[in-house]
């Protein structure tokens, strides 16, 4: 009878985990994981990159701990929405930050839309339990709770650390997407060892100081790079939309009572139709159009929420090339913002984190409460993402209650 009770009673258990799902493990993390957080954001570093060259640092990094080798970003694949997503472990539809700029329909022009973040970031929350975060050169953050410092690199590492002491120490380096843009994906061996070697120094710099076995990283990208020469599928698309009787607005000087669309090219297309200007039929016949170019895809309203983006932010209908395809060429040597951009590289190693493994699955929403759970903080609500179980070592039982 006692063993038909314990059977039971562990049945219930795991039924109640299956249905409470991965947040049941998040809920409250009472154990403190890692004395400090280094999160290390490498735009546009895209996954290839840690087979395609020598990155020593970066590599001992990933085989001492757990290297998600294909993450997904989110939709677009460009900067202000990722690393928003990032810092707050929410979707753009919930952020609200949908793009590099948006169109205001209540101001009728573009604008940028960085102090629209409509939920918390992690310094904020840290803030909230007397952590301290520092940030290096990171564009989001400043007046968020965050102690600032204009640049990246080993020696404001070296300092903040000294200073400080922080829990959570955010790392930007944007040397990698600058050259992507100018040289292309291709030619990054220069600035990628340039990268590899500061964070062998800051690696260095932790173990002398005794603080290295108590310190958790976190290597992330944004989103990855294309090149910029592939085959165009739509080079002359707002011109060809003009002459098919659309106004496009791409500036706020050419917005008039008249126009009809106003357009942001950012690797995709993202066209907001302006209010009064479209009808249901006319809408219809505006996507028609669209459709019919060859190799890309055409998103409205479901399409976009499928993809957790706010039609209303992003833009009501985007136009992205299909994989081997871009819209137009642009000026430089790679680009990003179509859908084939959204894989990210992502790796997390040292305290707190399982060695030894490789994954295939993880996603940039899933950072923010990863570093929570790490720093012994709850997880909030509004935050999409999971703690990744496969990477994170948890309480006592609950691994193996899991099945993992």
């Amino acid at each position: 009878m006692r063993i038909g009770i314990s059977i039971l009673g562990l049945t219930v258990c795991l039924l109640l985990l299956t249905a409470l799902g991965p947040c049941a493990a998040q809920a409250k993390a009472k154990t403190r994981y890692a004395q400090r957080v280094v999160l290390v954001l490498l735009d546009s570093f895209s996954p290839h990159y840690m087979a395609m060259y020598d990155l020593p640092n970066l590599r001992k990094l990933a085989n001492e701990g757990v290297w998600y080798a294909r993450a997904q970003g989110v939709f677009p694949s460009n900067t202000t929405a990722n690393h928003t997503s990032i810092l707050t472990g929410a979707y753009p539809d919930k952020t609200g930050i949908p793009n590099n700029s948006r169109y205001d329909r209540a101001l009728d022009r573009l604008r940028s839309p960085l102090r629209d973040i409509r939920v918390p970031t992690l310094p904020e929350i840290l803030a909230e339990h007397a952590l301290v975060t520092v940030e290096l050169a990171h564009f989001l953050l400043e007046g968020r709770n965050a102690i600032s410092y204009k640049t990246h690199g080993p020696a404001s590492f070296i300092e903040a650390v000294e200073t400080h002491d922080p829990d959570l120490l955010i790392y930007l380096d944007m040397d990698v997407d600058t050259q992507g843009h100018r040289l292309g994906p291709y030619k990054m061996l220069d600035v990628l060892s340039k990268t590899d070697r500061d964070i062998g120094e800051i690696i260095d710099y932790l173990e002398r100081q005794g603080k290295l076995e108590s310190t958790a990283f976190i290597v992330a990208s944004d989103h990855s790079m294309i090149e910029n020469s592939l085959p165009e599928t739509a080079p002359r698309l707002l011109a060809d939309l003009r002459e098919a009787g659309f106004s496009v607005a791409t500036t706020n000087q050419e917005i008039r009572p008249d126009t009809d669309l106003v357009a942001i090219t950012a690797g995709s297309i993202f066209l907001y139709c302006r209010d009064g200007r479209f009808d249901q039929e006319r809408f219809d016949q505006l996507v028609a159009w669209l459709k019919a170019i060859s190799n890309t895809d055409v998103f409205t309203e479901a399409d976009l929420r499928a993809r957790h983006a706010d039609p209303y932010a992003v833009g009501d209908i985007v136009v992205a090339p299909r994989p081997g395809y871009v819209l137009t060429k642009g000026g430089g040597g790679g680009m990003h913002g179509v859908p084939e951009t959204e894989h990210t590289t992502l790796l997390l190693s040292g305290a707190g984190v399982q060695k030894g493994l490789v994954q295939g699955r993880g996603r940039t929403v899933d950072i923010a409460p990863t570093i929570l759970h790490l720093l012994g903080l709850e997880i909030p609500q509004h935050m999409d993402g999971e703690v990744l179980p496969d990477a994170i070592q948890l309480p006592p039982g609950w691994r193996r209650l899991l099945g993992l």
